[in-house]
């Protein structure tokens, strides 16, 4: 089997930004004051996000960035009302990693972990946090799959599904978890079914999320397991 270019599956950044890329209700905490500046903020979200040491031997970063409020507002058709949402969060800034294993034949059906991506938002307060994740957690499962996955090059996904509440330790302050399953049609016509596990987490004022993704089967759920773990260790030191 030719090995695969994992570059095309594609998930979508940022995952948990699902809550500052989708419209929805108005949030009900107050507006606050930012008490970090953008850069700030940056530097202080690359320190708690997922590092490819963390993650195992050959894994590569194919993605790292921020990602602005006035960024994610404009991915919205009510741009307008999600910088209020965001304001009213106390939403500072978003970051997003992401890391692929090397492509080999070795990656398919036994439950070997493709890809890792992690989103790291942080706001003024645990409770502005807790809002934008709860907004979150109640998105229509569609919505969730559309943010979540999507065409790389020369990619088709199909058939994607959401199942909610996935049985996982409590983790952080608040979490769940969700799984999004469908298939992949590769450029050369080669087709798999791909499972991604995704937690979401709150630790303090930091949101996150860490998500697995293996072709034909189940990610390895101790590794998702263990890197929650690393992450809300990062989140709390940096409150």
């Amino acid at each position: 089997m030719t090995p695969l270019r994992l570059a095309s599956l594609a998930l979508a950044v940022p995952v948990l930004a699902l809550a500052a890329a989708c419209g929805g209700g108005a949030a009900k905490t107050p507006t606050a004051v930012p008490t970090l500046t953008a850069p700030q903020a940056e530097q202080k979200l690359k320190q708690v996000v997922l590092q490819a040491s963390d993650i195992g031997d050959g894994f590569t970063q194919s993605a790292g960035r921020a990602i602005t409020n006035g960024e994610a507002a404009q991915a919205r058709p009510d741009t307008a009302q999600a910088l209020r949402q965001y304001a009213a969060w106390g939403q500072i800034l978003a970051y997003n990693v992401q890391y692929n294993a090397p492509p080999s034949p070795g990656l398919v059906f036994n439950a070997n972990t493709a890809r890792v991506t992690n989103t790291a938002t942080l706001f003024n307060s645990s409770a502005g946090a807790a809002a934008a994740l709860a907004y979150a957690r109640d998105l229509p499962s569609q919505t969730v799959a559309n943010f979540l996955l999507n065409d790389g090059a020369g990619t088709k996904i199909s058939d994607t599904q959401v199942v909610k509440d996935l049985n996982f330790p409590a983790v952080g302050d608040e979490s769940f978890a969700w799984r999004l399953s469908g298939k992949a049609t590769f450029q050369n016509g080669f087709s798999v079914d791909f499972v991604a596990d995704a937690v979401f987490v709150r630790a303090g004022r930091i949101d996150g999320n860490v998500v697995t993704l293996a072709l034909g089967a189940a990610p390895r759920r101790d590794q998702l397991d263990a890197l929650v773990q690393t992450f809300v260790r990062r989140a709390r030191a940096a409150q």
